[in-house]
């Protein structure tokens, strides 16, 4: 359980860090895909995770955490992963981990190739038929 939001996002980090080093294996193992596989990135909008992440040492009481963070390092280091910086307006993933006002999820919709639906409500369906 996490106790901060930076240590959500974190768990959450880790958690993608690990899907990101079986994805890689599994690219390793494609006779045809050209080698050595590059680092794959994640974006990231905390700077405190960020930070976290790249920093040499963890030094929290909370040990579920420590252990994520021995893990996001050993893959920053092998190469593995890379972690970006991505300013949370300009972040495609906001609108699965929250509510956001209708423009910013059809801008972000956008940004993920997503066609927008011409969504009317059964309300106004009715009040335009009358």
């Amino acid at each position: 359980m996490a106790g901060s939001t930076m240590e959500s996002e974190f768990i959450a980090l880790a958690s993608a860090s690990k899907e990101v080093e079986w994805l890689r294996e599994l690219l390793h193992e494609i006779p045809l895909w050209p080698k050595p596989v590059a680092p794959i990135s994640i974006h990231c909008d905390s700077q405190a995770t960020l930070a976290r992440a790249y920093s040499q040492m963890y030094n929290g009481k909370s040990r579920h955490i420590g252990l994520r963070h021995s893990c996001v390092r050993e893959l920053i280091t092998r190469g593995v992963i890379t972690i970006d910086y991505v300013k949370s307006s300009q972040n495609l993933a906001d609108p699965l981990t929250k509510g956001l006002p209708r423009d910013l999820v059809n801008k972000t919709s956008r940004g993920m190739g997503l066609k927008p639906i011409n969504y009317r409500s059964p309300i106004v369906e009715t009040q335009l038929d009358a």
